[in-house]
């Protein structure tokens, strides 16, 4: 098994952040941050998450930064110094434990977009990085705001994938009239939400026809898209029009289908169908989001998948061959 989608804080990352949050005023979003770093063990404890992976012998990971969008640790020069000390350790836990992590994905910094180009290629050609996860905001800019184009046209280029995460935090409110979300339902219903009109965002802007391949990897079985696609091609409104007179050559369901997505559900196998149904077998990816799903996040991860009742090649392509074939080469 590869897991395409398991979080780490690496130790001397670990460090480095609680550090800084020392310095930082007290806010919701520090106190969030700070209750995340605990969140798990296993999330910056290398021996802790050594004993649970014994636990699985045949799987391995592909390691993605936890929790934190890098810009939001500093101004563009000490976010991006940052990502250069992440990346380089990450690709040192890769290169020491190849039979436990089957690569990582780079982190970077883009309040600074050229930066963070730069560190991409580095990452991917010195450190031999599978690609770069980003948040689905920079600071509370859309991902399809032209600043970020040169980011997308750079992996094209590089044929290498970009992890897309919710950026959502407790901050954003459920209603505007309140001053945070309430019950965790920036993560719970958030999350998906955001990742879904991200992915609306960039297949309406054009990125999937002028990017033709461009490997996304997204969060918890691709948000909301999945269930409520029935709503995604009925032309309403003047700039929905548009993209399909202007940009579009082909159903619109289509370009949405040009992501991949993991099978994060917590639980939820009936989530995990309809991922399956929408997005077709070859563009399902197995992760759980360990370790932050709790202690059997892989067990459970699993239980869903085999709940799906998928003949056994196209399970075996879920758990491994998928990943082979859209990261590793």
């Amino acid at each position: 098994m590869i897991d395409a989608f398991a979080h780490i804080i690496p130790p001397r990352f670990f460090a480095r952040i609680e550090t800084l949050l020392e310095t930082w005023q007290p806010s919701e979003r520090v106190r969030l941050y700070r209750s995340w770093l605990r969140e798990d063990e296993v999330l910056g404890d290398l021996d802790a998450r050594r004993r649970l992976l014994d636990q699985f012998p045949d799987y391995r990971q592909v390691l993605v930064l936890g929790v934190y969008p890098m810009e939001e640790l500093g101004d563009p020069a000490t976010a991006t110094a940052l990502s250069r000390e992440v990346n380089d350790e990450l690709a040192g836990l890769v290169a020491d434990h190849p039979d436990r992590f089957a690569g990582f994905a780079a982190e970077l910094a883009l309040n600074d977009v050229d930066a963070g180009i730069q560190e991409f290629e580095r990452a991917v050609e010195d450190l031999g990085a599978l690609g770069a996860q980003i948040h689905t905001n920079v600071h509370g800019v859309s991902l399809d705001d032209p600043r970020f184009e040169p980011l997308f046209a750079k992996a094209h280029e590089l044929d290498r994938a970009l992890w897309l995460h919710p950026g959502r935090s407790v901050t954003t409110p459920d209603f505007p009239t309140e001053p945070d979300s309430r019950f965790g339902i920036w993560w719970s219903l958030g999350w998906p939400y955001e990742t879904a009109v991200t992915m609306a965002r960039l297949v309406y802007s054009g990125h999937m026809e002028r990017y033709p391949g461009l490997k996304i990897v997204t969060h918890h079985g691709g948000g909301m898209i999945p269930h409520f696609s029935g709503r995604l091609d009925a032309v309403q409104t003047e700039d929905q029009r548009e993209a399909f007179e202007q940009v579009f050559k082909r159903p619109a369901l289509d370009y949405f289908r040009m992501f991949y997505a993991d099978t994060s559900f917590f639980g939820a196998p009936h989530g995990l169908r309809s991922s399956v149904e929408f997005f077709g077998v070859d563009h399902m990816l197995f992760g759980t989001d360990m370790p932050l799903g709790g202690p059997q996040v892989i067990p459970d991860t699993l239980a869903d998948l085999r709940a799906v009742g998928l003949p056994a090649e196209d399970e075996r392509k879920i758990l491994q061959g998928n990943a082979e074939r859209v990261l590793l080469t």
